[in-house]
C-alpha cells in the first residue's frame, strides 16, 4: 500500500489477530507491518481508522505480487508468534492513505474472519476437525469426489481451518529430527531470494544510469535485507533525484518506477 512514511512508534510481538483486536478495542488510527514467510517471504501492511480495519495489502517478495483487502486480512489472520511494527497515524494522514489505497479495501465480509474468530476464542467454541468435516459433507453431497472436495474447502474457509503451511511442516519435522536443518535451509533461500532481487535492480541502473548512479547502488548493496531496503528507499529515491541535473526526469522517473515495480511498492 501507499502509506505516508512515519516513525516507529512500538513493536509487539504475538498473534496477529490479537494485536489488531486490542488496537480495535483502543480505537487506534494507523498502520501496522509484519513480515512472515509462506511459500515465500511476505510482507503485510493493516490501515486502521479509529479502531476499524479499513485496507490491507500482502506483498509476496519472490514473485512480485500482492493480494489486497479481505483475501489479506484471511492470508494474516492466522499468524502467530509474529513481530508487529504499529505506526500512528494522525486523522488527515489516515484520510490520505485511504483515498490513496482504494484497492485495498477491507470489506465487512473481510471484517467478519477477524469477528468470527474472537467470538471463536472467547466462548471456547471448537472447530470442526478434518473427520467431522469430511463425514457431514459426505451425509450431505454422497460419494461424489469433486463435489466432496469443493464443500470441504468451502466449510474449512468457513471455520478459518487452514492446512499447514510448508513453513509449519518443515518446523514440525525439523523437531521430529531433532536438529535445525529445515531451519538453516530456509533462512538460505531467503538470503538468496533477496540477494538476487537486490542484484537484478543494481544491474537495472547500471544498464539504465550508469556510473552515476554509484550512490545510489551503495544504498542498495549496503541493504541486508528487504524490509531494510524498504526502510532504505527514500535514501534511493533521493539519491537517484539529485541525478536530475545531468540527466532527463523522465528517465529518472522512469528508473524509479521500474525499481518500485521490482519490489512490489513505492520507494517512498
Amino acid at each position: 500500500m501507499i502509506l505516508p512514511k512515519t516513525s516507529l512508534t512500538k513493536i509487539e510481538k504475538g498473534k496477529v489477530e490479537k494485536i489488531l483486536e486490542n488496537l480495535s478495542l483502543s480505537k487506534f488510527s494507523g498502520y501496522i507491518k509484519v513480515g512472515f514467510k509462506r511459500d515465500e517471504l511476505c510482507s503485510a501492511e493493516v490501515l486502521l481508522d479509529g479502531g476499524k480495519i479499513v485496507a490491507a495489502e500482502v506483498i509476496r517478495v519472490r514473485s512480485k505480487t500482492s493480494i489486497y483487502g479481505d483475501e489479506a486480512i484471511s492470508a494474516i489472520s492466522d499468524l502467530d508468534n509474529s513481530v508487529v511494527e504499529i505506526y500512528v497515524l494522525n486523522a488527515d494522514q489516515v484520510k490520505k492513505a485511504i483515498e490513496l489505497n482504494k484497492s485495498a479495501f477491507v470489506t465487512e465480509r473481510g471484517m467478519m474472519i477477524v469477528e468470527r474468530s474472537k467470538i471463536i476464542e472467547k466462548y471456547g467454541i471448537p472447530k470442526p476437525d478434518e473427520k467431522e468435516i469430511e463425514q457431514a459433507i459426505t451425509e450431505s453431497v454422497g460419494n461424489s469426489e469433486l463435489a466432496f472436495e469443493i464443500e470441504k474447502e468451502k466449510v474449512m474457509r468457513k471455520y478459518g481451518i487452514t492446512k499447514p503451511s510448508e513453513e509449519e511442516v518443515d518446523y514440525l519435522i525439523s523437531n521430529a529430527l531433532g536438529d535445525l536443518e529445515a531451519e538453516e535451509i530456509q533462512g538460505a533461500q531467503t538470503a538468496v531470494d533477496f540477494g538476487n532481487l537486490r542484484k537484478e535492480i543494481v544491474d537495472l541502473l547500471y544498464s539504465e544510469i550508469g556510473k552515476p548512479s554509484k550512490k545510489a547502488v551503495s544504498i542498495i548493496e549496503s541493504c541486508v535485507s528487504y524490509e531494510d531496503l524498504i526502510k532504505k528507499g527514500a535514501e534511493i529515491d533521493k539519491a537517484l533525484r539529485t541525478l536530475i541535473m545531468f540527466i532527463p526526469k523522465d528517465k529518472i522517473d522512469g528508473v524509479i518506477t521500474k525499481i518500485e515495480q521490482k519490489i512490489g511498492r513505492k520507494l517512498t
